[in-house]
């Protein structure tokens, strides 16, 4: 039985850009479109956002509930912490 989908949509503007290419150095497999307004980025299972990552792409600290402030909508279950925000399906 395969995995569903995790879906995360957020705001094309030039950080959500630079955010959605820090979320492919840490999800094999995943699946970004881009959209006039939005980037939609799609991954069997589960999409994993490391802070790391992120403050690393944008050189600066970037803390995960700052996704909130271009998120469009999610698919699935969130998971939040200090140190990454995860999209996932528990089946």
């Amino acid at each position: 039985m395969s995995k569903s989908i995790a879906l995360l949509c957020i705001q094309a503007t030039d950080e959500g850009r630079t955010i959605a290419e820090a979320i492919k150095v840490d999800n094999e497999g995943i699946q970004i479109t881009n959209k006039p307004a939005m980037i939609q980025i799609e991954r069997e299972g589960e999409i994993v956002i490391k802070a790391d990552t992120v403050s690393d792409a944008l050189g600066r600290d970037w803390e995960p509930e700052e996704l909130q402030l271009i998120l469009i909508s999610t698919g699935g279950q969130i998971d939040e912490d200090d140190e990454q925000f995860v999209v996932y399906w528990n089946n």
